[in-house]
């Protein structure tokens, strides 16, 4: 019996240990003596003080300085020698296009719907094509494929010297074949839509790459063409390429225009609607200055060109004179009267006009207040171009 109850006091003890130690409480004997903290350091802790101050001073001193620190080194400064207009034009040209295949599939989609296109057309709606790519090549296998046989007119928005007034005269001229001048280009629209509304026998195509370019992008150009769209014997189809291109039109001209809207995204590079944009790429020799300059003065008559001449001949011969403001507009007139090329002051003006909507020309007042005039070109476009006119003459 002493043992029995010894060995039961024993396995109490036992338990009473086991749960002590499962419920993470030791015994007396059993804890240890924690460590001793490590002496303090007084100048440890100042340095660390010392260099955090530091550091916050640097870090507002650098942020309240009022000076802004940029790089020198530009695009202009590279050392790889430019190219010229052609021979980037050549090299581009020579690089292969990416996913070659899919596009023409792609274009080969949109081409199926050039049947629909012409029905809608004759139903009383106007296209509007839109998506990422030229869309210059689809419009032009539409043209070359339903309108061999019609009357059609073409015209390149993405071209510098294009003009709501250049239009008009392609269709009072060419189609209609109407010889004289108009007040306005309001008199003329109304001269165009008298005449097809008395002829029904009258049909036109007119196709616009690039509707809303910068040239026709304006309030009085879509107002104008927005009603000729409107006639029921003039067929529009056109294609836009910047995001916000809706934005051009309120709801009256969306009603005027009665578009139907299609995606045709073609992954064709903007090659036609890029060349007349300067590049960093290419030297700065002003053949693409003159090229565009060349393309807007065959647009305007014989007597124009002559003005524009007779402006740019007095500016070359000022051109060592670093504080040349301009050729006054009182010294422009007589020189343009003695040379036969306008009879009177409001014919100037008006001529005048029509360089400044073709950005020819700039105008600024002096300190006097006298109105001087002034080519926005440098001096060796100007050169090229009077000896190229001095070759056509």
């Amino acid at each position: 019996e002493y043992s029995a109850s010894c060995s039961e006091e024993e396995d109490e003890e036992d338990q009473k240990e086991d749960n002590t130690v499962l419920s993470g409480q030791e015994t007396p004997e059993k804890m240890k003596a924690a460590p001793a903290p490590p002496p303090s350091n007084p100048l440890a802790k100042k340095n660390k003080e010392n260099k955090m101050g530091n550091l916050v001073e640097e870090y507002f001193e650098a942020h309240s300085s009022s000076k802004v620190l940029t790089s020198d080194r530009t695009l202009q400064k590279l050392r790889r020698r430019r190219l010229s207009q052609q021979t980037l034009h050549d090299l581009l040209k020579k690089a292969p296009l990416a996913y070659a295949a899919e596009i023409k599939e792609l274009n080969q989609l949109h081409e199926s719907l050039f049947s629909k296109w012409m029905l809608q057309l004759h139903l009383g709606f106007n296209i509007v094509l839109y998506g990422l790519g030229s869309k210059r090549d689809l419009l032009e296998k539409f043209r070359t494929s339903l309108l061999q046989d019609s009357v059609h007119l073409v015209v390149n928005g993405y071209f510098p010297s294009i003009t709501v007034r250049s239009i008009l005269n392609s269709i009072t001229e060419e189609v209609l074949d109407h010889i004289g001048t108009f007040r306005s280009p309001l008199d003329q629209l109304d001269f165009i839509i008298e005449k097809f509304k008395e002829d029904s026998s009258l049909e036109l195509y007119v196709l616009i790459h690039n509707l809303d370019s910068q040239m026709l992008r304006g309030e009085r150009s879509q107002q104008i063409l927005a009603q000729l769209s409107s006639l029921p014997s003039i067929y529009l189809i056109a294609s836009v390429d910047h995001i916000n291109a809706p934005l051009m039109w309120d709801q009256a001209k969306l009603s005027l225009y009665n578009w139907l809207w299609y995606e045709t995204t073609t992954f064709s590079p903007y090659v036609e609607e890029t060349s007349y944009e300067n590049s960093l790429l290419v030297q700065q020799s002003g053949s693409l200055a003159l090229s565009s300059l060349t393309h807007v003065l065959l647009s305007l008559t014989v007597n124009a060109r002559g003005i524009f001449r007779l402006l740019a001949q007095y500016q070359l011969e000022n051109k060592g004179n670093p504080s040349y403001p301009g050729l006054s507009f009182q010294d422009f007139y007589q020189r343009c009267r003695e040379a036969f090329l306008v009879n009177s002051d409001l014919t100037l003006r008006a001529q005048l006009t029509e360089f400044r909507d073709h950005k020819l020309i700039r105008t600024k007042r002096g300190a006097d207040g006298v109105e001087y005039l002034l080519i926005p070109v440098d001096d060796s476009t100007l050169t090229d171009f009077l000896e190229k006119e001095n070759e056509d003459v």
